[in-house]
């Protein structure tokens, strides 16, 4: 079971994705915006975070950039309905996957099953699918 912390502003969003990965079986964690994304990463042991890009105080950007600064490890998923631009400055943060709104249920499912397979190996196994 994987740690994922999804964030983004947009209620519907992080709840559609919160629906199709709690089939998974993972533990999952919610944030509203960077701020709180940022509160949760700090206190939890997250394996995968799936970012908005657009969001109010900390963008999606800046948030891949500070939780690359914490930790270059985590694997990241970014998510934009606004921008393909922004998702390929996200990539070159880091981010290893990107996914435009609204979001394929059956790429999310892939990118994560990707990310917690990249997490794996990172940890020795310790995340299980």
């Amino acid at each position: 079971m994987a740690r994922i912390l999804i964030v983004d502003d947009d209620d519907m969003e992080r709840t559609l994705e919160r629906t199709i990965l709690e089939k998974l079986g993972h533990q999952l964690y919610s944030a509203v915006d960077g701020v709180n994304a940022l509160v949760i990463f700090r206190a939890e042991d997250i394996d995968v975070v799936i970012t908005d890009m657009v969001m109010p105080h900390i963008d999606g950007l800046s948030l891949i950039r500070e939780i690359r600064r914490m930790d270059e490890s985590v694997e990241v998923i970014a998510v934009s309905g606004v921008s393909r631009d922004e998702l390929g400055l996200a990539q070159d943060l880091g981010a290893f996957e990107t996914l435009f709104k609204p979001v394929d249920p059956e790429k999310l499912v892939e990118a994560v099953n990707t990310a917690v397979m990249r997490s794996q190996k990172r940890t020795g196994g310790s995340t299980t699918l």
